[in-house]
C-alpha cells in the first residue's frame, strides 16, 4: 500500500463554532481510538498527531507553547493533569489501536522554544542591563519523574520578555550566542540553547522515551529552521541507534523556494531527514489565483528535483496555513481548486501526501478524498510520466502500472479552467487496447485506447469536478 498520512488536528480544534458541530474532538486521543479502523481501512498508513506534552495554557495550548516535554497528561501542572487532547493514558491506548490497525503514529515535536515559566531570574542581557526574565522552569507537579533537569536561564540564549521594563524585544541573555541555525535562531519564548550539554542530553533522553516507551513511530519537526543544525542531526542519529524501528522524521522548514530547501537538507546532511514541500503548496496558491501555467507543474517543488523526490513530504494545507483568523502564516490559503491539489500529490509517483483532518472531516471532503484515496491505492503504482498535452489550464500525468498489482496503473488530469465544459487531450496511456473508465465519476463516458496506447481522455471544465483520474475497466 502507498504510504499517506493523515494529519489529525487543526488550529481550532474544540473551539466555537467547531466545539459544537464536533463534539467528540473534545478528547482527541479517546476519537483516534474509536477511528482507527476506519482511518486504516480508508487506506491512511500513517497519522501525524498534536504535540501531546503540556502546553503553557494548559488545556487551551494547541501544543506549539511547550512548557514540559515529559508530561503527556499524567502530571497537575498549568492547571489541569489532561493536555487539550486527552491524558497519557488516553494517548497510550489510541496508540495501541492505531498500531493495531498497522498505522504508524508521528509525535509533533516543539523543540525550538519553552513558555510558562514558574520563575523569573534577573541576569544581564545583551544590552549589558539587568532584566527579569521567565526562564526558571521548577515543574512542580511532575517534579523529578522521568527527568532531573529544570530549565534556567542557562539552558536558553534569548527571550522576548523583560518583567523589569514590560517591554517585548529579543533579549540575548549573557555570555550566549545564538545558535546555528538555517533561519534566525530566535523565534519566540525562552529560545533552547542547544550548546548547554544538559539540555542536548535531556531533550534527546525525551526523544528515546517517545519512542521507546511511548511507542511513537516517528515526528514532525516543528520550526525546525530555527533549531541548531547540528543538534538535530546528532538528535536523530541518538534516537535511530536507540531502536529497531523504521523511524520517520520530516521537518516543518518553512522555505518557498526549492533550492532554499535543498541547502537545507544538504546543511542537516542526515538522510532520515524529510521535509515538506512549501515550494510545491507555492504552486497550488498559484493555480488558486489563476496565475499558475499548468505545463510546468510537473516541475514545481522539491518532489520533483532528482535526488529529492522521495524527500519530500507534500501536502495542501495544515494547522499553520489554514486558519480561521488572519496571520502571518495563512495569508495564501487554498480555498479554490482543493481537489485538484489533492488528486495531484495523491497520485504521484514520489512524495509522501498528508491529508489535513480539517478538510477531510470539518469541510465534508471525506467523501471524494477516499475516492483519491482508493484510487492511489488500487492504481497509483509504477514509473510516472509527464504528457505532451499540457497547457497553460489543465495538467496530465501517467502512472505505468506494475505486474504484482493487477490493472494498476492510470491517467490523471486536473484542470484549473471552469467553463463547465468538457476538455479533451489526445494521451498516450501507455496500455494499448485497453478501455479505461473515469474512477471519480466526473466524467461517464469510457474511451479505449488504440494499437499505440492513445485515446481522447477527459476531464470537465469546472471547480468542482474538474479532476478525473482514468483506470481500465475492471
Amino acid at each position: 500500500m502507498n504510504q499517506t498520512i493523515l494529519q489529525t488536528f487543526y488550529w481550532e480544534m474544540q473551539e466555537e463554532p467547531y466545539s459544537n458541530a464536533y463534539p467528540e474532538e473534545k478528547n482527541l486521543w479517546q476519537l483516534l481510538e474509536k477511528r482507527a479502523a476506519k482511518i486504516a481501512k480508508t487506506g491512511f498508513t500513517g497519522v501525524w498527531l498534536p504535540p501531546a506534552n503540556k502546553g503553557h495554557a494548559g488545556i487551551y495550548d494547541v501544543g506549539y507553547g511547550t512548557y514540559d516535554l515529559w508530561d503527556l497528561g499524567e502530571f497537575k501542572q498549568k492547571g489541569s493533569i489532561r493536555t487539550k487532547y486527552g491524558t497519557k493514558e488516553d494517548l497510550e491506548k489510541a496508540i495501541t489501536a492505531l498500531h493495531a490497525e498497522e498505522l504508524k503514529v508521528y509525535y509533533d515535536a516543539v523543540l525550538n522554544h519553552r513558555f510558562g515559566a514558574d520563575e523569573l531570574e534577573e541576569v544581564e542581557v545583551n544590552n549589558g542591563k539587568k532584566a527579569k526574565v521567565w526562564t526558571k522552569f521548577n515543574f512542580p507537579g511532575r517534579g523529578n519523574h522521568y527527568s532531573y533537569y529544570k530549565y534556567n536561564w542557562n539552558s536558553f540564549d534569548g527571550v522576548d520578555w523583560n518583567a523589569s521594563t514590560k517591554k517585548i524585544g529579543k533579549y540575548l541573555l549573557q555570555g550566549k550566542s545564538w545558535d546555528w541555525s538555517y533561519d534566525d535562531d530566535y523565534l519566540m519564548g525562552a529560545d533552547i540553547d542547544y550548546t548547554n550539554p544538559n539540555v542536548k542530553e535531556d531533550v534527546i533522553s525525551w526523544g528515546k522515551w517517545i519512542i521507546n516507551d511511548i511507542n511513537f513511530d516517528g515526528f514532525r519537526l516543528d520550526a525546525v529552521k530555527h533549531i541548531d543544525n547540528g543538534f538535530i542531526s546528532d538528535w536523530i542519529n541518538e534516537i535511530e541507534k536507540s531502536t529497531d524501528k523504521n523511524l520517520f522524521f520530516v521537518g516543518e522548514a518553512w522555505l518557498n523556494g526549492v533550492e532554499q530547501l535543498i541547502d537545507y537538507l544538504n546543511q542537516i546532511g542526515h538522510p532520515l531527514l524529510n521535509v515538506f514541500d512549501f515550494p510545491l503548496r507555492r504552486a497550488f496558491v498559484e493555480m488558486v489565483n489563476g496565475n499558475l501555467d499548468m505545463r510546468w507543474l510537473g516541475g514545481r517543488g522539491l518532489v520533483n528535483q532528482e535526488g529529492y523526490k522521495d524527500r519530500a513530504v507534500t501536502f495542501v494545507d495544515t494547522h499553520d496555513t489554514d486558519r480561521d483568523l488572519p496571520n502571518e502564516y495563512n495569508t495564501q490559503s487554498i480555498s479554490n481548486f482543493k481537489y485538484q491539489a489533492y488528486t495531484y500529490i495523491l497520485m504521484r509517483e514520489n512524495g509522501i501526501p498528508v491529508v489535513y483532518w480539517k478538510d477531510y472531516y470539518t469541510r465534508k471532503m471525506k467523501e471524494k478524498i477516499d475516492v483519491l484515496l482508493a484510487a492511489r491505492n488500487k492504481f497509483a503504482y509504477g514509473a510516472g510520466f509527464e504528457t505532451d498535452s499540457n497547457d497553460q489550464q489543465t495538467y496530465s500525468y501517467i502512472r505505468e502500472g506494475n505486474e504484482e498489482i493487477k490493472k494498476s496503473g492510470l491517467v490523471m488530469m486536473i484542470t484549473r479552467n471552469n467553463s463547465g465544459r468538457i476538455i479533451s487531450k489526445k494521451i498516450n496511456s501507455l496500455k494499448p487496447k485497453t478501455t479505461f473508465y473515469d474512477f471519480t465519476g466526473h466524467i461517464e463516458k469510457k474511451v479505449t485506447t488504440d494499437e499505440e496506447g492513445f485515446a481522447d481522455f477527459m476531464v470537465r471544465g469546472q471547480e468542482g469536478r474538474g479532476w478525473s483520474i482514468w483506470v481500465e475497466l475492471q
